[in-house]
């Protein structure tokens, strides 16, 4: 039984999940005419706490492999990576000049969040960058707070993490990867819906 929720979890994670976000993400980009998607922030903000209470569940189910993490030091982290994606920052930021699909350089979407609008428990994590790695990433793990990071930093779990997930993590994980999976199909919807809002 731990093998199949451990498969379906992988499956989720990885090509299903990866799949979804980069459709829904050039998508979203695509279909947004000019910035209207700004002109949606309710909407947004609201799929916004949406996507924070699934990262959220994420997290937790994730503490129960921290050492994997550690043994690693970050190897899903490493090389130049591409940054936060459209979504990522509209969720976050309605105005963000940063209209690309992603991008490999500038902060990320997490630094243009107001603190009042940010109901984070986790710190911000302080610590020496890792040479070759993703920038955000510290000698005391990434620098922010996960229900900020981007979708798909998340949403990834490699087969080591996996496989110290209990069947009942791996039933939660992959309700939470499909749940961040609306999220990223709703804005895009949301961004075709604004086409015909006047700015």
């Amino acid at each position: 039984m731990s093998c199949i929720e451990r498969t379906k979890f992988l499956l989720w994670s990885r090509p299903v999940f990866r799949t979804c976000e980069i459709i829904a993400n050039h998508a979203a980009r695509i279909f947004e005419n000019g910035r209207s998607l700004a002109n949606a922030r309710a909407e947004l903000d609201e799929l916004n706490q949406k996507r924070m209470r699934y990262q959220r569940v994420l997290n937790r189910i994730g503490a129960s492999h921290s050492h994997v993490c550690m043994e690693c030091k970050g190897k899903c982290c490493g090389g130049a990576r591409e940054r936060d994606a459209f979504t990522d920052r509209v969720l976050q930021h309605p105005d963000t000049p940063h209209r690309l699909g992603r991008r490999k350089t500038g902060n990320m979407a997490a630094y243009d969040v107001a603190p009042e609008r940010v109901t984070s428990t986790v710190a911000h994590v302080e610590g020496e960058c890792v040479p070759g790695f993703c920038p955000e990433l510290t000698t005391r793990g990434c620098r922010i707070p996960y229900e900020l990071r981007p979708i798909q930093c998340t949403a990834y779990f490699c087969n080591a993490t996996i496989n110290e997930l209990s069947p009942k993590e791996c039933r939660t994980g992959s309700k939470a990867l499909i749940g961040l999976m609306k999220v990223q199909i709703a804005a895009a919807l949301l961004a075709l819906k604004s086409r015909g809002r006047k700015s």
